[in-house]
């Protein structure tokens, strides 16, 4: 279900003035780093408030009164220089496997939310419509959403938030937040939102050779038995 299905559901149950405001969100894809083929990873969405230059100044502000969101994520893909509000498709090196909330909405159990995990397709890489909805808004910076990936095989790929029309942020009076991609010196200067500065690049490596891993292994173990041998006569001594 589209978030602006439960928007016009939740604004015939309450009746609220409706008010101008300007608000903006930054949003990045957060991924660990290392990725190996066969490896299970999770990345996250993380949202702040635009970054503000005051002469040599530079302040990151939260995100004010967030509300409710929606988006679609693409994986298996690339990211092109001349129209990055796409990606184009590329290699299966992903599968997505599970999308959960993260803890900035709900606010520390503060804040009721309905959350979305969306529609994963891994034919295509996306995953359509993650959202969801707090009964009040949360101002501050945090995670919004995690989504788990098992690495199939080696390769590079874009995780991008797709500037869309499903790229949809609003304030607890239903008014929109726009997602800025660029310093801002002004409450008043908002910009379309672009990959470029909603994706990360993966580079997924090779897993080690199984002679590898039983080496680690085995120099992990001896080091372990290293350390409580020298407790043990460290213990005698006393």
């Amino acid at each position: 279900m589209k978030l602006a299905k439960i928007f016009v559901i939740t604004a015939a149950l309450v009746l609220l003035e409706h008010s101008t405001a300007f608000a903006d969100a930054v949003l990045s894809v957060v991924s660990p780093s290392g990725i190996v083929a066969g490896q299970t990873f999770t990345i996250g969405i993380f949202v702040t408030g635009p970054t503000v230059s005051h002469g040599s100044t530079t302040i990151t502000s939260n995100v004010t009164d967030l509300d409710a969101f929606q988006f679609d994520l693409a994986f298996n893909c690339t990211v092109p220089t001349a129209t990055p509000t796409s990606c184009q498709h590329g290699a299966s090196v992903l599968d997505a496997l599970s999308v959960t909330e993260g803890p900035f909405l709900p606010n520390g159990g503060a804040n009721t939310t309905f959350f979305e995990p969306g529609t994963i397709n891994n034919a295509t890489g996306e995953i359509s419509l993650i959202g969801d909805v707090g009964a009040s808004g949360v101002t501050g910076s945090g995670d919004l959403v995690d989504v788990t990936f098992k690495a199939l095989t080696t390769g590079t790929t874009n995780i991008a938030i797709l500037g869309n029309s499903d790229l949809q942020f609003f304030d607890s009076n239903f008014n929109p937040i726009v997602v800025d991609n660029s310093v801002t010196t002004s409450p008043n200067l908002q910009t379309f939102p672009t990959n470029q500065s909603l994706s990360t690049s993966l580079v997924i490596t090779p897993e080690p050779p199984s002679g590898q891993l039983l080496l680690l292994g085995g120099m992990f173990a001896l080091a372990t038995l290293t350390r409580v041998n020298r407790r043990g006569r460290v213990r005698g001594v006393r």
